[in-house]
């Protein structure tokens, strides 16, 4: 596992824009440039009903950046930081 760079602030790890690939893909460009596309085919099958409704991909698709924060209407979000560790990692989990 590769671990978050430790140095990289906060706001490094807010998101700056994102685009749907794929029914369960994100093409994710943080504050600081850093650019990576991830597969989340397999986030929603696990967690709580909030996670767990983003198998839908209609649901997932209505992704959207809040703060910086990867967000769903439905009330989802996953912590910056989290998510720049997924970026880092190349995969979710």
């Amino acid at each position: 596992m590769i671990a978050a760079t430790p140095n990289l602030s906060l706001e490094a790890c807010e998101l700056a824009s994102l685009q749907l690939t794929g029914p369960h893909r994100l093409s994710l460009c943080f504050r600081d440039g850093y650019t990576s596309e991830i597969d989340f085919a397999e986030y929603g099958l696990e967690g709580g009903p909030l996670r767990r409704s983003l198998s839908d991909p209609d649901a997932f698709a209505d992704a959207f950046i809040s703060y910086g924060i990867l967000s769903w209407p439905n009330g989802y979000d996953i912590a910056p930081e989290t998510l720049r560790r997924y970026a880092q990692q190349g995969f979710v989990g």
